[in-house]
């Protein structure tokens, strides 16, 4: 059947692999980033994951039973370090290993840690730092110069909200240092990975070309999103109807110094913020579907609620609609 037949994913890999800056990449199905992590098996039991994700706490909860799991309130080393207590980690391939967990940006709040504290940290504690790097993506942030070992990005704005299933790269850093010297922890990771035993992602000709051609318009649509968010999150800020606008190109975040030295080309593709005495269900309600229903990653703005509908955070989205078109359609709900 046209379109079926199966494509060397090897391909695919070396070429996000190149694009990442990666020593090895491989392309796995899966529904997010924690979901993918689980899947490779290498956080094993007798290890420790100690992870800053709060709007993703569920699935930690459930994907990591085997091991010692520690969320943390914050994104610094302190707490980091301060979860990490006790535990006697090694870089050898037998472990025990110690896991540190962030996104680039993420969380409630969309916090940016700073990576590169974080991956001197993490060193020193004999961690392997894991970067979700989905939200910034690979246009936005570079996770494995900055001092992560592993940086996994789900694709799904990678292939413009095209992808017919959901897939997740990983990205393990290089372990070659200056004067031949090694990094222990990259190559710790790359051992894992290689023996993880992951069978080979079987993926059809049609997918492939999605994520093709992804690849080769990534950063100017990337550079449209990030453009969009930025006048949006403006917009919001001076908005009366809501409240507690959280983007890290605002110097009122609290990440927004570490943002300007750990983000490229923006801050980002996605604003949040409060609504005054209105739940997220009841926006919803007031606008058009397809802030909803479109895809994700896709060309039309799209909004979430990371804490139920029933809650009065928003998580916003930019596609590359017209900004005036989604203030204007926006304001209008809001006012109902």
């Amino acid at each position: 059947m046209k379109g079926r037949c199966r494509v060397d994913v090897q391909q695919l890999e070396e070429a996000w692999a190149l694009r990442a800056g990666a020593r090895e990449a491989r392309l796995v199905a899966a529904s997010h980033v924690p979901a993918a992590l689980s899947l490779l098996g290498i956080v094993r039991p007798g290890d420790r994951l100690v992870a800053f994700a709060d709007d993703f706490a569920d699935a930690f909860a459930r994907g990591f039973e085997c091991c010692d799991v520690a969320m943390v309130e914050e994104p610094s080393v302190a707490a980091f370090t301060a979860a990490s207590e006790g535990f006697d980690a090694s870089f050898e391939v037998e472990g025990p290993h110690l896991w540190w967990f962030v996104n680039s940006i993420g969380g409630f709040g969309l916090r940016v840690p700073d990576l590169r504290a974080l991956g001197r940290a993490a060193r020193e504690a004999h961690a392997l730092l894991v970067v979700d790097n989905t939200v910034a993506g690979v246009f936005g942030c570079d996770p494995l110069r900055l001092g992560a070992v592993l940086s996994l990005e789900a694709l799904d704005r990678v292939c413009a909200g095209e992808a017919p299933h959901k897939l997740v790269a990983i990205s393990v850093a290089r372990s070659q240092l200056k004067r031949h010297r090694v990094d222990a922890a990259a190559e710790c990771a790359h051992a894992l990975l290689e023996g993880c035993g992951l069978v080979k992602l079987d993926l059809p000709a049609d997918e492939a070309g999605v994520l093709e051609r992804g690849l080769d318009s990534l950063d100017a649509r990337m550079q449209a999103h990030f453009d969009r968010a930025r006048a949006l999150a403006e917009y919001l800020a001076a908005n009366e109807m809501v409240h507690a606008v959280r983007y890290p190109g605002l110097s009122s975040h609290p990440d927004h110094a570490v943002a300007t030295g750990i983000l490229e080309h923006g801050f980002g593709p996605a604003v949040e913020f409060d609504l005054i005495e209105r739940s997220a269900g009841d926006l919803f309600d007031a606008l058009p579907g397809e802030f909803r229903t479109s895809p994700a990653g896709g060309a039309t703005t799209r909004l979430s609620a990371p804490r139920g509908k029933q809650g009065s955070t928003i998580r916003l989205f930019a596609g590359t609609d017209d900004p005036l078109v989604v203030a204007s359609t926006l304001d209008n709900a809001l006012r109902k």
